[in-house]
């Protein structure tokens, strides 16, 4: 039977989504993410930023529509680096909702199981994070890739019993 609930490990995971997203030099945008095979051992890890070789520097990071032609994705960034290790396996993407752009690359990979931010229609229901973010579930669901909604509030620290 398929996890549709997030467990401990779930919460390590992205966790540690949420860590490696500060990694990213882009002033707007900090989003991670860990990718597991599908014996749940992660494989890679990425954040968003310029390819690699390419200089982050202040004038391409100010320049919106600029730096968003060149940004690498952290989710294509895990499916880049993990080639065909992705097939059934569970990606942990903390930031922002998923993109329609790294949803079809999620999808192609064969990725199994996603656990991130869902679209919140409280939030800015006409943005475009808010429309493309829902697109990107329509197509999930339509896959048959399970999605797994992440509250970004349960990593708020707080006291909890050793080993969780």
């Amino acid at each position: 039977m398929k996890k549709k609930t997030a467990d401990k490990w779930d919460r390590r995971y992205f966790l540690l989504a949420k860590r490696i997203s500060f990694w990213s030099k882009d002033p707007k945008a900090k989003v991670g993410a860990v990718l597991l095979d599908k014996k749940g051992w992660p494989i890679a890890l990425g954040y968003n930023g310029f390819p690699a070789g390419v200089e982050d520097n202040v004038e391409k990071l100010k320049d919106g529509k600029l730096k968003n032609e060149m940004i690498v994705h952290a989710e294509q960034n895990t499916l880049l680096c993990s080639g065909s290790r992705a097939r059934r396996g569970a990606l942990y993407v903390y930031g922002k909702p998923i993109c329609p752009r790294c949803a079809v690359l999620i999808i192609q990979a064969g990725v199994a199981r996603v656990l991130g931010i869902k679209p919140d229609p409280e939030r800015n229901p006409g943005s475009h994070t808010h429309r493309t973010g829902k697109i990107s579930l329509a197509m999930f669901e339509e896959a048959g890739v399970d999605f797994v909604p992440i509250d970004p509030k349960i990593l708020k620290s707080r006291k909890r019993k050793r080993g969780t």
